[in-house]
């Protein structure tokens, strides 16, 4: 449990947060640190319960809390995980720095189903009131009013 040289530590930093980061998207883990690097070249092995060994390929050696995951990652084991979505993107991206594969696409917070409202079926459409039907006699107004919405008379 000796120290890592930089270079040994930092591949070994890069591999966990990618495998800590696919992770938590997939089972719902906790989230990576931004240290692993730095904690590793210390001497650090333990990782919320995965163990790493930084000159092994790959360096992560077990996974106690989601032994599955990690069967089906590192040990690229497809009966491990059966319902895991897009499983090997994420081997790609974990054990060859590959794209971090897309979310999946979020369901709405509230499904509703959208409908037209038809009416009564055998009613038209309504349509637009004719002029006469706006102003009836008797009702128009007799004075202009202004642009500003007041009842002055307007000034021409």
């Amino acid at each position: 449990m000796g120290k890592v040289d930089k270079d040994g530590a930092a591949k070994a930093g890069d591999f966990l947060y990618r495998y800590m980061w696919a992770r938590r998207r997939c089972v719902g883990a906790t989230p990576p640190g931004n240290r692993l690097a730095q904690l590793i070249e210390w001497g650090r092995r333990e990782f919320d319960g995965i163990d790493i060994e930084p000159d092994a390929n790959p360096p992560t050696v077990r996974d106690s809390q989601y032994p599955a995951f990690f069967a089906a990652i590192i040990k690229q084991d497809d009966t491990a995980t059966p319902g895991q979505a897009d499983l090997a993107a994420w081997r790609g991206y974990v054990l060859n720095n590959g794209p971090l594969p897309k979310r999946p696409a979020a369901e709405p917070a509230f499904p509703i189903r959208m409908r037209q409202w038809e009416g009564l079926r055998n009613e038209p459409p309504p349509s637009r009131p004719s002029a006469a039907q706006k102003h009836p006699e008797g009702h128009r107004s007799k004075s202009p009013t202004s642009s500003t919405g007041t009842n002055r008379p307007a000034v021409e």
